[in-house]
């Protein structure tokens, strides 16, 4: 009786880990609904997920990439850019997913889409070999 226990312990304490690492990539967004069948999962094998962090009327209130956040000014896009680049080196096949709320206005998401360019020529790959999918707003058409 005394294994099974240590047992049940031993998963609940795993299940609680694994829950904080996986919760710690995503942010909570509001995202469309496809309306086409055409809309598929990723499958996750090479994947960098940059997310778009909603803030009120529209805007951003930063970028995550993985557990760290960015500000949206100037200098927080620079050090975006040597993050991401740094995670491409090395990984010439790698897709890029950026993630914004559906009420996140679009002039929001065109930095993180040039950070994503800006770190493709640093890291040395060459753009027509890689492939970023933005996953994003449908309906109200904000901006």
């Amino acid at each position: 009786m005394t294994p099974l226990i240590d047992m049940a312990f031993l998963l609940i304490v795993f299940f609680v880990l694994v829950s904080q690492v996986t919760s710690a990539e995503m942010v909570d967004l509001s995202l469309p609904r496809p309306t086409s069948g055409t809309a598929k999962q990723p499958d996750g094998s090479e994947r960098i997920v940059v997310n778009v962090i909603p803030a009120t009327d529209g805007g951003a209130a930063g970028y995550r990439l993985g557990k760290r956040d960015f500000t949206a000014d100037t200098a927080g896009l620079q050090q975006l850019v040597a993050a991401i680049a740094q995670a491409m080196k090395g990984r010439p096949s790698v897709e890029v997913n950026i993630r914004a709320d559906r009420a996140t206005a679009y002039s929001w998401v065109r930095p993180a889409m040039t950070a994503v360019a800006d770190a493709l020529t640093e890291s040395g790959i060459d753009r027509t070999r890689a492939r970023v999918r933005l996953v994003v707003l449908g309906g109200g058409g904000n901006g």
